[in-house]
Parts: structure tokens; sequence; C-alpha cells
């Protein structure tokens, strides 16, 4: 699979990680990698995306072994912003592969039960989410066709 140039310009989706913390940097990144494998399968769509999201926040920050794999903890994920960056990328990271698994709905569900969202929030995010998902496919496809 070959990677879209125009995903990596300054300014595309760092904007939206720019105001997080390091901290909540890391633990997004632990929380992307727990929804990546969280099916017992890694997809090549779902690898580049976390790619894409370690090159953005910070390619030198890495997840704890404990954070990937311990009790979900969205407490660094203290305002309404940094909540919304972590549902987006969440459940982006669930719809990238076009297969929506039970155990990513898991995840995501406790997320989102944390954070404590009402149903319209979360109906848009969700609908957008598998909007990017779809469009994230649609890019692949059309740059593996055309180069």
């Amino acid at each position: 699979m070959k990677w879209a140039p125009w995903r990596t310009r300054p300014g595309d989706v760092t904007v939206f990680f720019e105001k997080l913390s390091i901290r909540q940097k890391t633990a997004l990144l632990a929380l992307a990698k727990r929804m990546m494998i969280a099916d017992a399968k890694i997809r090549i769509e779902e690898d580049a995306l976390f790619t894409l999201l370690r090159a953005e926040v910070g390619a030198g920050l890495e997840p704890p072994t404990q954070d990937v794999f311990g009790k979900i903890d969205v407490s660094l994920f203290d305002d309404r912003y940094s909540q919304l960056v972590l549902l987006m990328t969440l459940a982006v990271m669930a719809f990238v592969d076009n297969h929506f698994h039970a155990s990513e709905s898991s995840v995501l569900n406790e997320v989102i039960a944390r954070l404590d969202f009402d149903e319209e929030t979360i109906a848009q995010a969700m609908a957008m989410a598998e909007r990017q998902g779809a469009l994230i496919r649609e890019v692949e496809d059309f740059f593996q066709a055309k180069v």
C-alpha cells in the first residue's frame, strides 16, 4: 500500500492534536493501538492509520504496554476538546478497515460511557468517522490504481 503524500502535510491533521498535552497524546496512542488490536487482527488500513497518527502526535511517543492492555483510563482527557479528539480518533480507527468488530465496539463503548457524551454527539461522531473511514479507503484505492 502506498502512502498518500497529502496526508502528511503540516496542518492537515496535526491541528487537532496540537492542543493535546504529551500525556494526552501518549494515552491517545495507547487507546488507538488498543482499538487496532481489539479484534486480534491488524489490518493494513488500521496499521497505516496508526502510523499516520503516531507521526502526527509525535513519532517519538511510545504508549506503555500497561496503557494498551490495562484498564481504560480517560481521565487525562479532562476537557471537551480533548474528549472529542479521542472519540473521533477511536471511531475512525474502528471504521477505517470497513470491519467494525464487536471487540472494537466494546472498547469504543467503554470510552464513550466514561466521557458522558449525549446521543446526538455520539451519532454525529460515528457518522463522520464512518464517512472518514470510507474516504481513507477510497483514497488508498485511488493511489494504488494510479501509482
